[in-house]
């Protein structure tokens, strides 16, 4: 009887403490809920210039402290008037103040240029695009290649970077976020300071542009490449070493021994053999 009791005591403790456990999990949740807000998401993708609708749009519960900042509490703060997408907004993504336009906007790409910047194009070819895969929304480097000196023997070729960790805004025509495909461009489209746009336009005329695609990690970080300069002789040098070196150089082959009595050399070509003399 006393073992029948110490079991039937321990069942109860343990049960006691299960429901103790869940009555704390569900204060928790009804606290958390209290303190929650309701934040206004995307419920399907958003394309680059789409019109906000209701269908498009949920609410969804945010913790209070973490509400990210220029988001919507309500739906009708959205479709009220007309507000357009100015970037792609993925599916559960927070529908953000900086990711449309203001009341009655449209989706130009001078909406999309960060405050105090500007959009400048460079003409590209397959080479320059990094063969088509740069897209919008990439960060680059801007390298200038350019000559220095006068004439064949005293000018050199350096390369610069001209301006580092820039935003791809557009590709021709395209500045869609939500592009995975890689194309040819002629002009690519970045953002750059005021500065920074003077310093193109003045490169493109001095030098060739070409862009240097980042890493996704990278990006944020401007850090400095070493110029590098190639001076032309150099590269001539270079290129006869190579010659000489790679070039078949002649053999000449002689007789194994050489017979005896009076003999004269007989040279053809490369060739040289060794004949005897017989008097008669």
């Amino acid at each position: 009887m006393r073992r029948l009791g110490l079991i039937v005591l321990a069942i109860a403790i343990l049960l006691g403490g299960v429901a103790t456990f869940g009555i704390l999990n569900l204060q928790n949740a009804r606290t958390a809920a209290n303190n929650a807000t309701r934040v206004v998401v995307a419920d399907r993708a958003i394309a680059l210039g789409q019109t906000l609708t209701p269908d498009m749009l949920r609410l969804q519960a945010w913790p209070a402290g973490a509400t990210p900042p220029g988001a919507f509490t309500e739906i009708q703060q959205l479709t009220g008037e007309t507000h357009v997408a100015l970037r792609t907004i993925e599916p559960n993504e927070p529908v953000l103040a900086s990711r449309i336009s203001g009341a009655g906007g449209r989706a130009t790409l001078s909406a999309t240029i960060a405050e105090g910047h500007r959009a400048v194009a460079i003409r590209v070819n397959d080479v320059v695009g990094v063969a088509g895969f740069v897209l919008p929304g990439d960060s680059v480097d801007v390298l200038l290649t350019r000559e220095e000196g006068q004439g064949n023997n005293s000018a050199t070729m350096r390369t610069d970077l001209l301006i580092a960790n820039v935003r791809v805004l557009a590709i021709d025509q395209s500045a869609s976020e939500s592009s995975n495909d890689p194309q040819v461009a002629r002009a690519v489209t970045i953002e750059v300071t005021p500065e920074g746009g003077q310093k193109v336009a003045l490169a493109g005329q001095i030098g060739t542009l070409t862009l240097a695609l980042r890493r996704p990690d990278e990006i944020g970080q401007a850090n400095r490449a070493p110029v590098t300069t190639i001076r032309i002789q150099d590269l001539r040098a270079e290129a006869e070493r190579a010659t000489l070196t790679t070039a078949p150089r002649p053999v000449r082959t002689r007789a194994a021994s050489a017979p005896a009595g009076p003999s004269i050399e007989i040279i053809r070509g490369s060739t040289s053999n060794r004949a005897s003399v017989t008097s008669e």
